[in-house]
């Protein structure tokens, strides 16, 4: 199911069984004999509403920008990678094949089971790092040469020091999520917003069916989101790793026009 139908469903899901609690309600307190309560029940709520709305949209845009940054690292990770490819053609023909056969396993790793255990949520393995040591390897082995080729090494040397620097930032944003207590305040001031919402006086029983609708439908909504971006790489909204196969079909072009250079 499309994420849009997802949270549509979510949605009138609570707002429905928020609209039996309302009707449960109006048979034992009408709403249009609690306008007395209304005095107090809306300085309390819109105080409430209001710290729960800068809570609930500061986390949900942390949440989004989260997933942007975790983007960006993946397209930062992939254009290393192309780097170190590129720049193992300096290299002997035995140390260039060694150093490009590792790049390609580990994006074939990367877009295989690493992403699988990132959208499971599953701590990575050590391979990544032990490839990231055979593309290392061959470059440190490389005696002092000439100016422009040690420019050339020292380079190549520099973005394989980068890929793993890239490699530690995707791993430690695999796992950010919101914590334990934070998920708690949200739902309890959800719910503290709905009781609230409840206990005020309407001028009809149509209209509070309304009132706390919009109310619940909305706070649904936010919630749903913040849920599906919790995780930059698991769950609805997931990063791609469009990245590394647009880095895949470069190592292919690399093989087949500069491979003598």
């Amino acid at each position: 199911m499309a994420i849009w139908w997802e949270s549509l469903a979510f949605t009138l899901a609570v707002v429905a069984v928020v609209s039996v609690l309302v009707a449960l309600l109006q048979r034992f307190a009408p709403p249009t004999g609690r306008e007395r309560n209304n005095e107090i029940g809306t300085t309390l709520f819109e105080l409430l509403t209001v710290l729960y709305a800068v809570v609930l949209a500061f986390v949900l845009i942390t949440a989004w920008e989260n997933r942007n940054e975790a983007g960006h690292v993946t397209y930062q990770e992939a254009g290393a990678l192309v780097e170190v490819y590129w720049a193992a053609g300096v290299l002997p023909p035995e140390g260039r094949d060694e150093v490009r056969d590792a790049v390609r396993d580990y994006t074939a790793l990367v877009v295989g089971d690493e992403w699988e255990a990132m959208d499971e949520l599953d701590p990575l393995g050590s391979e990544g790092l032990l490839l990231i040591d055979r593309m290392r390897a061959p470059f440190a082995a490389v005696p002092d040469a000439d100016e422009a080729l040690q420019a050339q090494l020292d380079d190549a040397r520099d973005q394989a020091r980068a890929l793993a620097e890239y490699r530690t930032d995707r791993t430690l944003q695999a796992q950010r999520g919101l914590s334990g207590p934070m998920w708690a305040v949200l739902l309890a001031g959800a719910l503290l917003v709905l009781v609230v919402s409840l206990t005020l006086g309407t001028p009809t029983r149509r209209f509070q069916f309304v009132l706390v609708g919009l109310i619940s439908g909305m706070v649904a909504l936010m919630l749903f989101a913040t849920y599906q971006l919790e995780y930059p790489f698991s769950r609805g909204e997931a990063v791609r790793a469009d990245a590394y196969h647009s880095a895949m079909d470069r190592y292919d072009e690399i093989d087949a026009h500069y491979t003598d250079l």
